[in-house]
């Protein structure tokens, strides 16, 4: 995922980030601790990969996040940003902050039905805890938190862990769940459902070797256009 782009990353990720309390607190703390500290990490990182990029102002993604938001019922705060890339992908980081890149939007042809799901998508992974728990699993994580216990920094790792987190693949129920929360949410902003089925049929004609990897690690386009078509008729 976003392999060519994410090897342009400095060493001054490592070099900025903060100390390693974060884990900890996500760990150990209470729910408000956690959240807070998820968003410190998320922070850190998307500083790091804008610092990296072209951003690309698309004033309808804007307003359209915006709208999405106002439908969540969740502490976590979100954010929505276009970087510029051939490759058609978007992702989120730990506590909310959602990348797209310009070429995804290309891919959608700016509709805004499309892209909603995708944005609502995103927003899911962290509201169901995805992004978080993707992050803690990684193997430098465990071993950033037996630094933790020695008083260590996360300064050494942190490249390491960005790079490692954007190439994980969530499990196929995790991306079930954020699509049966994507569709919800964005058929509650008042988008329309059928965007999202219309894209996956567009996609499923397509060859396999002209699937953008963005959506061919998810699971198989059949099995997402039956769930959504069901959680749409569910939710009328």
């Amino acid at each position: 995922m976003m392999d060519g782009f994410f090897e342009g990353l400095g060493k001054k990720a490592g070099e900025t980030y903060n100390k390693s309390r974060w884990l900890y607190d996500s760990l150990l703390g209470t729910e408000a601790e956690s959240i807070t500290s998820e968003y410190k990490l998320g922070r850190q990182m998307s500083k790091e990969i804008t610092a990296e990029s072209n951003l690309v102002k698309i004033d309808f993604i804007d307003v359209l996040y915006k709208r999405l938001t106002a439908w969540i019922n969740s502490p976590h705060r979100f954010t929505c940003a276009v970087i510029r890339s051939s490759e058609v992908n978007a992702f989120v980081l730990p506590g909310g902050f959602i990348f797209l890149t310009d070429a995804i939007v290309e891919h959608c042809k700016h509709n805004e039905n499309e892209l909603a799901f995708i944005i609502a998508h995103e927003m899911g992974h962290v509201v169901k805890g995805h992004t978080f728990n993707r992050m803690v699993a990684e193997h430098s994580i465990q071993v950033v938190s037996k630094w933790i216990r020695a008083g260590g920094l996360l300064e050494a790792a942190a490249k390491q862990v960005a790079l490692k987190f954007l190439k994980m693949q969530y499990s196929r129920d995790n991306e079930h769940e954020a699509d049966d929360f994507g569709i919800r949410l964005a058929k509650a902003a008042g988008c329309d459902p059928k965007g999202a089925v219309r894209m996956f049929e567009r996609l499923k004609a397509l060859g396999e070797s002209d699937i953008p990897e963005y959506f061919s690690t998810h699971p198989s386009f059949d099995s997402r256009i039956a769930q959504i078509k069901e959680t749409a008729l569910r939710r009328r």
